[in-house]
């Protein structure tokens, strides 16, 4: 999947993992930046990092919990 001409979507100062999700959630593609981390990938509603981070392993820490975080978010949607 390709991004065209992406632009960053939105800045946060710290990193608040469920804040972020709900931010994410709400779009499928584009970028975000989280300050202390950097750059991120936002593509089909989940947070992907670029090639060149896949070895960083806090970058992949904070994609993976970003990325749970959402699906627990919409696992509780669905239940209720």
């Amino acid at each position: 999947m390709k991004i065209k001409h992406s632009i960053t979507l939105r800045s946060f100062k710290k990193y608040q993992p469920r804040q972020i999700a709900k931010f994410v959630k709400g779009f499928f593609n584009g970028r975000i930046f989280i300050a202390g981390l950097g750059r991120l990938r936002v593509i089909d509603g989940k947070v992907v990092a670029y090639q060149f981070q896949k070895n960083e392993k806090n970058i992949m820490m904070v994609v993976s919990e970003i990325n749970k975080t959402i699906n627990e978010m919409s696992q509780k949607r669905l239940t209720i």
